[in-house]
């Protein structure tokens, strides 16, 4: 399968040229695959939010190309801006930009500035509502009235109803509880598996990784540690150490039993792999 988006070489520095020079990402090469959710970890200065910005032109490199669809997306500098309804980029706390009087006018804001029609509007705003578990009985609510959860849902609808090659999202599920995590999370899968995107999602939850995304990318120190899918990465304990990060709760459950005897099969770096892993193991006479 091919890739949607990547980097190829890229060094990125912050206050470039003055003695506060500092390098943000180190010669990165790395690509997204279409269709899939590729999750990006590591821990804060890493370079996950930098690598990020890169992707849909917020910031240029200092050397090295992004790719979209296999095109540097800084070939024609004046047209960045249509790069940025290709690959949407919902940053931390997103609600804070709700604006608009109504729900449905928030998330339809982008479409109109694409000059659609009333209809296209419509249609692309009751889509992206749906993905996030948006209800029509609250697209005409101010988005102020709203819960915290819900704002958030809004405004990665506003996103998603751009309709982005890549959906690119900086920890979205910050700060909720779980149910706000499953449901925001639940609707970004539903996203990429009926709406055909592909989405990079950026966060510092191993579980979610490990439950959510086909894909992860680890990195450290302005670099990529290690890429593969959910289970080559996560059966990579010293990779993920060498990033200071640690294996999802399932999997330290799953090596916990092993070290008493139980030995389990399967993919244990989810609660649902290591439930059916359980019960596989009752199941075949083993106690």
């Amino acid at each position: 399968m091919s890739n949607i988006i990547e980097v190829t070489g890229v060094t990125y520095l912050y206050s470039r040229g003055t003695p506060f020079e500092r390098r943000a990402l180190d010669d990165v090469s790395v690509g997204f695959r279409r269709g899939k959710i590729t999750g990006l970890i590591g821990h804060t200065g890493s370079g996950k939010s930098t690598l990020v910005s890169l992707l849909n032109g917020l910031y240029k490199p200092a050397s090295g190309t992004v790719l979209l669809d296999g095109k540097d997306i800084w070939e024609s500098p004046k047209e960045i801006s249509k790069i940025r309804y290709r690959v949407g980029l919902v940053m931390q706390y997103p609600e804070y930009q709700l604006f608009d009087e109504t729900v449905r006018a928030d998330i339809g804001f982008a479409p109109r500035n694409l000059g659609l029609s009333k209809e296209e509007i419509e249609e692309r705003t009751l889509r992206a509502a749906s993905f996030v578990g948006i209800g029509e009985d609250l697209l005409d609510k101010s988005p102020f009235e709203l819960s915290g959860g819900q704002k958030r849902r809004v405004a990665i609808a506003g996103v998603i109803a751009m309709q982005p090659d890549v959906l690119v999202l900086d920890e979205p599920a910050a700060g909720l509880d779980p149910r706000g995590r499953r449901e925001i999370l639940g609707g970004l899968s539903k996203y990429v598996t009926e709406g055909g995107g592909s989405i990079i999602l950026v966060s510092h939850s191993m579980e979610d990784m490990a439950h959510y995304c086909d894909d992860v990318v680890v990195m450290g120190g302005g670099r990529v540690i290690k890429t593969g899918s959910v289970a080559e990465v996560f059966s990579d304990k010293d990779a993920l150490h060498s990033a200071g990060l640690d294996v999802p709760a399932s999997l330290r459950i799953a090596e916990g039993l092993r070290e008493r005897g139980i030995n389990l099969s399967g993919e244990l770096y989810t609660p649902e792999g290591v439930a059916e892993a359980v019960i596989k193991y009752i199941g075949g006479g083993r106690k």
